[in-house]
């Protein structure tokens, strides 16, 4: 809840702010920007065993539930309906105090938009990710079923993704802010590989200057991936609030 709350008046504030501030003004064949998220994960997920017996990463391995994830962004518009975005995850390790047991995450995407319904108000397109995420999982001295279970999996996978993503900029009179509500969805499922994610979020751009431009963004993301590997099946979720921050060129 604490969580929630600071995320409302940070956003808040930001609507605040109304004074002293620049008109919205950017180039209009490139514009860039680049910045950093904060995400307050909660864990849930399974190693499925080859009888089926599944290992609760949260229940048997004892690993935490929560943790905060920090990811590094960046994107750049070319000719207004052009998006290219690069966003990684570089290293997050969910552990358990009692014994070795834990999982790591690395998680990095390539991503494309093509923006094709543009208007004062609204934004629509598709876009096309490839993520590549490597998920290492190590058991130890974990019991279930009267089994035990000691073993370390992993491996990396490049997955394509295919989605589509919005925005809806409200337009407010006398106010020089830009507000704005935005999802995005991303799939994937072939070939003993499942993937989701989507996230919703509300930002406000703050126009500092001519040149450059700060937002601050909060909102909710989820994320799954279900894959087969050598010693078991990987079935992961990790969702919850998210907070971040970047610069516009």
């Amino acid at each position: 809840m604490k969580r929630i709350l600071v995320t409302a008046w940070l956003t808040a504030l930001c609507y605040l702010l109304l004074g002293n501030v620049y008109a919205w003004d950017v180039p209009a064949f490139l514009r860039m920007n680049g910045g950093a998220r904060m995400w307050f994960t909660e864990l849930q997920g399974d190693l499925i065993q080859g009888d089926r017996t599944k290992l609760d990463l949260t229940e048997n391995l004892g690993i935490k539930r929560t943790k905060l994830v920090y990811e590094f962004f960046g994107s750049a518009r070319i000719e207004n309906i052009h998006v290219l975005r690069v966003r990684a995850e570089p290293y997050t390790v969910y552990e358990q105090s009692g014994n070795d047991s834990s999982l790591k995450v690395s998680d990095w995407w390539i991503g494309y938009d093509l923006d094709f319904f543009m208007t004062p108000q609204m934004l629509l397109g598709a876009n096309i990710d490839a993520e590549i995420v490597n998920i290492d999982t190590k058991v130890r001295n974990v019991t279930v079923g009267g089994n035990q279970y000691s073993y370390d999996s992993g491996d990396t996978r490049a997955i394509p993704m295919l989605g589509f993503h919005g925005t809806f900029y409200p337009i407010f009179e006398r106010i020089a802010l830009r507000p704005n509500v935005s999802g995005r969805v991303n799939w994937w499922n072939y070939n003993n590989l499942e993937a989701w994610d989507w996230e919703v979020a509300s930002s406000v751009d703050i126009p500092v200057n001519n040149l450059w431009t700060w937002t601050v963004t909060n909102g909710y993301r989820f994320s799954h991936i279900k894959n087969r590997r050598n010693r078991d099946t990987l079935d992961v979720n990790r969702s919850g609030f998210f907070l971040e921050t970047s610069i516009l060129f």
